[in-house]
């Protein structure tokens, strides 16, 4: 239920009959930003007021991750532990754009656990920012500069419990097509013992642009704001769901929607080779 109403706040919220292509394309990049963070806020009121009109759905919730794609530029819009990767097929690196809001990834990144640690700790699916949680909710907006043949990948934990990021990055290089792509992993999950829905979603960037071209790409680390002029077009994977009859499967023009129905349950950069990029910002 709680998973319903959050994609029906980004249905009406990005309807695409009242918010034409022409009209998103035109949005400056605060205001689409401040956009998706406010659909999502949407569904969180929602969410709330259901529950608390009806005491059988107390204690439902959600987890979100928005991606709304604009020639070379993302906005991902995020709440909870699914997640979003962003896989450089130039350098082979992974890079996990969004931060999980876990209370043990809260202590991975004061340095008070390894990863190692955090993905063995009892305590690894709670989450202290969900839909559902509370009326006021905040929302982590970042923009991501895309090039030719990066994939876009937006997961539930219920592929990244189970197959690590490197692996992920290995599938989707070695599998152009985004649909093989995530049915490889969906398996893969499964094999492993998945036992909560997995949900993949993966965009395949696709542009004549040359492989040498200038992006105003910063190679370090450092979290850089990128705002590139739209001259690519994008692939967009359906979404793939396993073991749930419950989840809604949602395609809104060039904005994929990917949500997981379990908040209470609930490194980020790998390399295979080559030194990469960070293309990530976090909005402000």
């Amino acid at each position: 239920e709680a998973s319903r109403l959050a994609v029906e706040a980004v249905e009406t919220g990005l309807n695409p009959e009242e918010t034409s292509r022409d009209v998103i394309a035109a949005m400056g990049d605060e205001i689409l930003a401040r956009k998706m963070a406010d659909v999502i806020r949407s569904g969180n009121r929602n969410i709330v007021h259901r529950a608390a009109n009806n005491p059988e759905l107390r204690g439902m919730g959600t987890t979100v991750t928005l991606a709304f794609v604009r020639g070379t530029q993302a906005t991902i819009a995020h709440v909870g532990d699914s997640r979003a990767y962003l896989v450089d097929s130039r350098n082979r690196r992974i890079m996990q754009v969004t931060d999980d809001h876990s209370f043990v990834e809260a202590l991975v990144a004061a340095g008070h656990l390894t990863q190692e640690q955090a993905e063995e700790h009892p305590m690894r699916n709670v989450l202290y920012r969900a839909l559902g949680q509370a009326e006021e909710l905040d929302v982590d907006v970042y923009e991501v500069h895309l090039q030719s043949d990066d994939r876009l990948i937006l997961c539930s934990d219920g592929l990244t419990r189970h197959v690590k990021a490197h692996e992920i990055s290995e599938i989707v290089l070695s599998n152009r097509d985004p649909e093989t792509a995530a049915q490889l992993l969906i398996d893969l999950a499964n094999k492993r013992g998945g036992e909560d829905n997995v949900s993949v979603i993966i965009v395949l960037v696709e542009s004549d642009l040359p492989a040498d071209s200038d992006h105003n790409v910063d190679s370090t680390i450092e979290l850089t704001p990128i705002a590139p002029e739209p001259e690519e077009t994008v692939i967009l994977a359906e979404r793939h769901f396993v073991d749930s009859a419950s989840d809604t499967e949602d395609t809104l023009r060039a904005t994929d929607l990917l949500t997981d129905p379990k908040p209470g349950q609930p490194e980020h950069t790998y390399e295979s080779g080559g030194e990469g990029r960070d293309p990530r910002a976090p909005f402000q």
